[in-house]
């Protein structure tokens, strides 16, 4: 409520009380006299007489009469809209309608179909059917001729837009209506400028409600209004801030008279306006420093008022006192009924779960009372609306238990409202959370139907859309999928503006794929981000995408879907980038293989975590290739990495032997050289043929030398020449026999291996290489005859050998 804003009544006062018997509309029966004519046209005549004489009951007979007789006449209009007067005179309201509607029906223009609408909507307007009262009114203010009663139309009209919740459409009406005529020719210009005022503070500008109820304080003729606008003046300057304004309104009204409701409403107008403005701590202020000596109406509304701001504000008790209060006193108003029904409400806002048998009991007693009050519907609402409410705050989850059971009981408490007896902003809700309580109690079917029942009733409704979601859930939760499709599809081409919508596309992406449309599903999430680049589930649909072109084996359209799933969502890190292992794998891109194989590999978790169980692994003929790849591009590093991952040192035998060469000679080109001879150790375990084993002897030396275990390093060359009895790995081998002995001091012992090598191998590289090393040996024993001899052979030999600065191994 807002500023007292107190409630149109209109009555319309018959003076007689005589029945008038109901008769029903005959089809029109053919004259063809004229006479005939002429004196039905007499039976009119008479037929007026009688109504005017106030013999309704009798004219009645005599218009009915005469529309019968005469369907043809020109005077037809005046007849039905006199029958229906007679009507409304002896008080059969539903045949005047009836009268009034066929006139305005079957003539749709004239001023007696203007007349006619406009007596329908004042008994709508009676009856508070103000949206039926509004279309009356309507076509009485366009077919009327009389400028008087158009204006009056007009303005009930507008009236009637602001009792329907059209404040806009009410305003607009109201302006209207003041520019038609002039204050001076309109008896209803201030009328219209106070409900101008009225519902500008309404649709939130309070500073042109304020400048039109300081006009209307100025200019108003009426009293009632003039002392209203300087009230509500008052008031609204006081909430503006502009002090000195309102203090000359307030002493105004202070100098009403006694007899004047504003000077007494002026304070709980202020108690009203603070309420409207939510302004709950000031209502609460106002009622506890004011006396008050209003009317009941008023001090039953402010009482109700005070209540509903001391439960908002948390003060349950004193809210408690209060509706209890406005229920001893006034038990017969609504106020007092709508205090007893407050007090659900506030038990509901205390958590107290005596509520849904409390809401019971009051629903009973009101059945026994008034069994078609809407209060029995809408405490059964309440009841279920707590029970939905605790299913949906449930701590254990909406698929709990407890969640079930309390949905249950909301879908039974629903099912009993009457949804055509409580208020229409409600019924839409009911119906959908009726089928939603019952989908989510387990009772899919009966949840089903309701939701169809509801998208039948209201596809317009702003919950179409959640209507669609959640029965199409339903359908999935039933693996009705090809219906559960159709219902997203639905949503997204209806409601494209709905907030389900991404959900729906979502979802709608996700059947595809578990109907294993791959085609579809990446159509599907590529209009997800489309129409909703910034998505939540923007990561999912990447991945997806990913999938189904890694599905499709297009490979290089899967990767960048990959890459931004895991960039966007963590959750995808590990299977995007396991997919993406793949198509690297795939498109043999050896540089990104690498760097995503390691990526996957180093972000396992832990061992005993069971994320490690569900884990998918890269398969080893993958992490195979990609280390001998690696190697063969020298890039040791990282194929040793990778070659380690596939070895089984723990049992070497299941490890194949290439991998074990090309591990050892990775590590030990890497100075890995522990590793690197453990490696050679497997390896020789894995072969038998001697050239190879010569090989892994010869290495394993290599790397026995740089430890400085020249014994192993010896035993290591010696199995060398054993295994190959000449070639170059054999000449390799003594080479390294000498380098041994040369590390260890024996000069001469080393200076005895290479000269062997010099001379009975020849090789461009290795015997050139023997012939420098012993030439070294000599020249360090003293020997330079010797070493002379040896150089002068080895220019002669190889004149253009350019010996590297060092000889020895790269430890």
């Amino acid at each position: 409520m807002t500023l007292l804003h107190r409630p149109l009544i209109l009555r319309i006062t018959l003076c007689a009380t005589m029945a008038v018997a109901a008769l029903p509309v005959f089809a029109p029966r053919e004259t063809s006299a004229q006479a005939a004519a002429a004196n039905l046209e007499d039976l009119l005549e008479y037929a007026n007489l009688l109504f005017s004489q106030e013999k309704y009951g009798v004219a009645a007979g005599q218009y009915r009469t005469f529309i019968q007789e005469n369907p043809k006449s020109p005077n037809l209009q005046i007849a039905w809209f006199r029958l229906g007067e007679c009507y409304l005179k002896v008080k059969q309201d539903e045949d005047a309608i009836t009268s009034f509607n066929y006139l305005i029906e079957n003539f749709r223009t004239g001023p007696f179909v203007g007349s006619a609408a406009y007596r329908v909507a004042v008994l709508r307007l009676n009856a508070q059917d103000y949206r039926n009262a509004l279309t009356y009114f309507d076509i009485a203010k366009k077919q009327l001729s009389n400028p008087e009663a158009k204006l009056q139309a007009g303005y009930y009209h507008a009236r009637c837009l602001q009792l329907t919740k059209k404040p806009k459409e009410a305003l607009a009406a109201f302006s209207q209506l003041m520019e038609d005529k002039p204050k001076e020719d309109n008896p209803f210009y201030e009328r219209a400028m106070l409900e101008t005022a009225r519902l500008q503070f309404e649709l939130g500008v309070p500073e042109k409600a304020l400048e039109t109820f300081k006009s209307l304080a100025e200019s108003a003729s009426t009293k009632d209004i003039k002392e209203e606008a300087i009230v509500r003046a008052g008031l609204l300057a006081a909430e503006a801030g502009q002090t000195e304004v309102s203090e000359q309104f307030l002493n105004q009204a202070l100098k009403f008279s006694d007899t004047s409701p504003w000077k007494n409403l002026a304070h709980i107008g202020a108690i009203f306006n603070a309420f409207a403005a939510e302004d709950y701590e000031r209502v609460i202020g106002l009622y506890q420093t004011g006396v008050y000596t209003t009317p009941d109406d008023s001090r039953a509304k402010m009482l109700l008022v005070v209540g509903h701001s001391y439960r908002i504000k948390g003060d349950l008790e004193s809210a408690l006192r209060l509706y209890a209060l406005v229920e001893a006193k006034f038990p017969d108003r609504n106020e007092g009924i709508e205090a007893g029904y407050r007090r659900l409400q506030i038990l509901h806002q205390k958590g107290d779960r005596t509520l849904p048998e409390l809401a019971g009991r009051f629903a009973e007693k009101q059945r026994r009372i008034e069994p078609d009050s809407k209060y029995i519907d809408m405490s059964w609402l309440m009841a279920a609306e707590w029970h939905f409410n605790e299913a949906e705050t449930s701590a254990s989850g909406p698929g709990s238990e407890f969640a079930k059971k309390h949905f249950g009981d909301a879908a039974r408490a629903y099912t009993r409202v009457r949804l055509d007896n409580i208020d229409e902003k409600y019924r839409e809700v009911s119906l959908y959370k009726t089928g939603w309580a019952q989908i989510e109690s387990g009772n899919r079917r009966d949840g089903i139907l309701s939701l169809t029942k509801f998208l039948k009733a209201h596809p317009e409704s702003s919950l179409a859309s959640s209507a669609l979601a959640k029965r199409a859930v339903a359908y999935q939760a039933d693996e009705d999928h090809d219906y559960a499709l159709a219902d997203f599809q639905e949503l997204a081409k209806k409601h494209p503006e709905a907030p389900e919508v991404e959900f729906a596309l979502q979802q709608v992406a996700l059947i595809f794929a578990h109907q294993k449309k791959t085609s579809e599903m990446i159509n599907a999430y590529n209009e997800l981000l489309k129409r909703f680049p910034n998505t939540n589930g923007a990561g999912e649909a990447h991945y997806w995408i990913g999938v189904g072109y890694f599905d499709l084996e297009q490979h290089q359209q899967a990767i960048p879907e990959l890459e931004e799933a895991r960039k966007m969502d963590p959750e995808y890190d590990d299977k995007a980038t396991l997919r993406l292992v793949i198509c690297h794998y795939q498109l043999e891109n050896i540089d990104k293989l690498a760097t995503e194989a390691k990526r996957y590999i180093e972000n396992a978790p832990p061992e005993d975590s069971g994320a490690k169980k569900k884990r998918g692994t890269i398969p080893p003929p993958v992490i195979e290739y990609l280390g001998k790849k690696l190697a063969a591009n020298s890039d040791h590093e990282r194929a040793e990495y990778f070659l380690s991952l596939v070895s089984t040192p723990e049992d070497p035998g299941k490890t194949s032997g290439a991998i074990w060469k090309q591990l050892a000679e990775s590590r030990r080109v890497l100075k890995k050289h522990v590793l690197s001879i453990v490696a050679w150790d497997n390896y020789l375990l894995a072969t038998e043929r001697p050239s190879e084993r010569a090989t892994a002897y010869l290495q394993r030396g290599i790397s026995q030398l740089c430890m400085q275990d020249y014994e192993a390093a010896r035993n290591s060359a010696q199995e060398s020449l054993r295994s190959q009895k000449e070639g170059r790995t054999n000449a390799e081998a003594r080479i390294l026999l000498g380098d041994i002995a040369a590390a260890n001091g024996r000069l001469e012992e080393a200076a005895r291996e290479y000269l062997v090598v010099s001379q009975i191998f020849t090789d461009p590289e290795v015997t050139p290489k023997a012939l420098t090393k012993v030439i070294k040996a000599y020249q360090s024993l003293g020997n330079r005859e010797r070493a002379q001899e040896l150089q002068q052979e080895l220019s002669k030999s190889f004149p253009n050998y350019n010996p590297p600065a060092d000889l020895g191994y790269d430890c």
